[in-house]
């Protein structure tokens, strides 16, 4: 089957896409098929899914090592499942390394009528003004238009007017992280088909539409980090990202209870809480001593929530201080989806919903056609996301206004090693 697999032609309507996600913990990689039927528009089906541990605790040359190794084997695990070949991917970028604005644009209707020319050019237009010049613009999201200043219209296309207004939210990242990161993929054979934001694409996995009309904070529990997308009005109002993740909840369980990195994740995963249980005075869980062989410590398991709780309370006050604080905008957002393999942990719900004043909820990406049920997991919402952005950009793809149709690395082969290095150093 493997090899009949391999030989399978492609269909003249249907595209590859691949999509990469690389965590502190681990890189994944999904890889699909974009069918266009006629009359349902463009169909993800989920054909390859690879996922590789990559350890975020190394420094160095070590660091670069290792994230090319992940790389390579999350793509590779991905291609053998789906008996495919992929050069090119579609990379998310942290929500810690993007900077996202809402600005308005005006613009003349030379015909008179609305036309989607327009409504591209406003939207280019706003990239440019948004993006700082030491960014590459990734997102152009419309969030509202007004026609001679008529507001509440849903499409303008069609519609008669002379000045269109157009409101939006521009996302970018800096240029240089950029480069670092599209220096690491190419290190890995590969290319930079288009970069996205991980927190958009997160959001697109997991939030329904009307949680995105009715305001909500989409949270994405990262090891080394935390994202977040607020939705308001239907549209994305913000994004961006916390640099304490869950990976800082196992680093607090090793340093108190003198145990190793590996042995602290196990106890987390297995025993860990955010909420105390009766009984738990009485629960104990023994710490092997790191270094020193044959001794071990023993701690209950409500003096592993004592260390868990203050941790995920700081990652969500965090997010917190970036919400927006316009008040209107604020005073709408009442919802809180959490997602990411840091959500998995018992009682971070619980403890989002007291920190955050906000109903809360657990995010598990919605299923893509193909898509096996181990890739279901709220571990796997970006790359989930950045397939699903893809398949449903449409004829969006052509004019670069969602995700960038050409990155200004996809060809270019890097000889600069010191950009990696300097990029891991940043990232983990």
């Amino acid at each position: 089957m493997a090899q009949k697999s391999k030989t399978r032609k492609r269909r003249k309507d249907e595209t590859l896409a691949a999509a990469l996600d690389i965590g502190a913990s681990k890189v994944s990689c999904f890889i699909a098929r974009i069918n266009e039927e006629d009359g349902h528009g463009p169909m993800a089906e989920i054909v390859g899914v690879g996922c590789y541990g990559a350890p975020g605790h190394m420094r160095g040359s070590a660091a670069v090592e290792a994230v090319e190794t992940a790389v390579r084997g999350a793509v590779e695990v991905a291609e053998r499942m789906a008996g495919e070949h992929v050069s090119g991917v579609i990379v998310a970028v942290p929500g810690k390394h993007v900077r996202g604005r809402r600005i308005g644009v005006d613009l003349e209707i030379a015909g008179g009528v609305v036309a989607q020319e327009d409504v591209n050019d406003s939207l280019a237009e706003g990239m440019k003004i948004a993006t700082p010049p030491d960014c590459e613009p990734l997102h152009a999201i419309a969030a509202g238009f007004k026609l001679d200043g008529e507001d509440g219209l849903g499409d303008p296309i069609g519609l008669a007017g002379s000045m269109l207004s157009t409101q939006m939210f521009a996302v970018g990242a800096r240029k240089s992280y950029l480069d670092n990161l599209a220096d690491l993929i190419e290190r890995c054979d590969l290319k930079v088909e288009e970069f996205a934001a991980a927190p958009y694409a997160a959001a697109e996995a997991v939030l329904l539409e009307d949680e995105k009309e009715l305001g909500v904070v989409m949270i994405d529990i990262g090891a080394a980090s935390t994202d977040f997308a607020v939705y308001d009005n239907g549209a994305l109002a913000e994004c961006g990202g916390a640099p304490v993740g869950a990976g800082h909840i196992t680093r607090d369980i090793a340093q108190i209870f003198g145990a190793s990195l590996a042995h602290a994740e196990r106890v987390k995963t297995l025993y860990g809480s955010a909420l105390m249980g009766p009984g738990d005075e009485h629960r104990f869980v023994d710490f092997p001593q790191l270094g020193v062989p044959g001794e071990t410590a023993r701690a209950s398991r409500a003096d592993l929530c004592e260390v868990i709780l203050p941790r995920l309370e700081e990652i969500f006050e965090m997010v917190a201080d970036q919400l927006p604080n316009d008040g209107m905008r604020r005073s709408g957002l009442r919802r809180v989806v959490l997602t990411g393999g840091g959500s998995l942990l018992v009682g971070a719900r619980e403890v989002a919903e007291r920190t955050l004043m906000m109903k809360t909820r657990l995010g598990r990406p919605a299923a893509i056609a193909g898509s096996p049920e181990a890739a279901s997991a709220p571990g796997f919402a970006v790359c989930a996301g950045l397939i699903q952005h893809y398949a449903n950009l449409g004829a969006e793809r052509e004019t670069g206004l969602g995700l960038l149709n050409q990155s200004p690395h996809a060809g270019k082969r890097s000889s600069v090693l010191g950009g990696v290095e300097s990029w891991l150093r940043a990232k983990f």
